[in-house]
């Protein structure tokens, strides 16, 4: 991916849970482990960037990426699904060629690693 600036990348640790229906009827929050959550937004892609980026994240499979966390100071590498997206829009033209902006998405960890 391209790089990103100011405040549109982070990078966290939260707790993965899943709500579990009990035998009885009641509802209970079971949590699994810590996984990692990334949140990135673009301002600029070109068509190529944009294409390659969208056909990873349109996939609905699970990809390897490397992230920068908030708590540490060298990259994680792991297994991410996308959780949410925001399609791109058209923003110019470039000796013929599209500029688009706006791309933005959450990713998070498939399997928690703590």
């Amino acid at each position: 991916m391209p790089n990103v600036s100011f405040d549109q990348y982070s990078c966290w640790e939260d707790m993965l849970s899943v709500q579990v229906d009990m035998i009885s009827g009641r509802r209970v929050v079971e949590e699994r482990g810590l996984i990692w959550r990334v949140s990135v937004s673009y301002d600029y892609l070109t068509d190529s960037v944009l294409r390659a980026a969208l056909a990873i994240l349109r996939s609905g499979a699970p990809f390897i990426a490397s992230v920068l966390p908030d708590s540490r100071d060298t990259p994680v590498t792991s297994r991410f699904l996308v959780e949410s997206l925001t399609q791109p829009k058209l923003l110019a033209f470039d000796s013929s060629k599209p500029i688009w902006h706006g791309l933005a998405f959450s990713l998070r960890e498939e399997e928690p690693h703590g």
